[in-house]
């Protein structure tokens, strides 16, 4: 039972030791390890400190990565109304000249009727012409005696006149 009840010189010497002890570790242990503990406090504090840093970086690049992005848009929206601008005008265009085609066309295909036309006219006016001549020769070849006579040859040319004109 001698560790429970320890003599008075086993108590001065462990005071003795543990001083000592407490001495050394005092003056070269408890040094280092306050500045190893300052160290690491001072590297956790620089780490948040940078982590911090690189929030602010990065909320920073976010708010001008939404700004490029609104202004992207922006441009997208500009380009499509210039886009739609443009097939508008394009289309206004392309019926304009559409129109003016088929204006022209049009006048050409008039100009056409009415060259056929007076080319029918002046056909029309040459076998009228030849008709009136050899009727008139049909005429003056026979010899008229007296009205009758006269009223039966211009009957007799209506009809023929009638049948070559159906």
């Amino acid at each position: 039972m001698e560790l429970f009840n320890p003599e008075t010189g086993l108590i001065i010497w462990m005071l003795i030791v543990f001083l000592s002890v407490l001495f050394v570790l005092g003056k070269y242990a408890w040094p280092a390890i306050t500045g190893a503990i300052a160290k690491r406090e001072q590297y956790i504090a620089n780490a948040i400190r940078v982590a911090d840093e690189a929030n602010e970086k990065l909320e920073r690049i976010k708010d001008e990565r939404n700004e490029i992005l609104g202004k992207a848009r922006e441009e997208q929206n500009n380009i499509l109304k210039e886009v739609q601008a443009l097939k508008e005008q394009l289309i206004e265009e392309a019926k304009t000249k559409a129109k003016i085609e088929a204006e022209k066309m049009i006048e050409d295909a008039r100009q056409s009727i009415n060259a056929e036309k007076e080319q029918a006219l002046k056909e029309v006016k040459n076998q009228v012409a030849r008709l009136s001549v050899d009727i008139a020769g049909r005429v003056l070849r026979k010899n008229l005696e007296g009205d009758e006579a006269q009223l039966e040859l211009v009957n007799k040319i209506f009809d023929e006149v009638k049948i070559l004109n159906n």
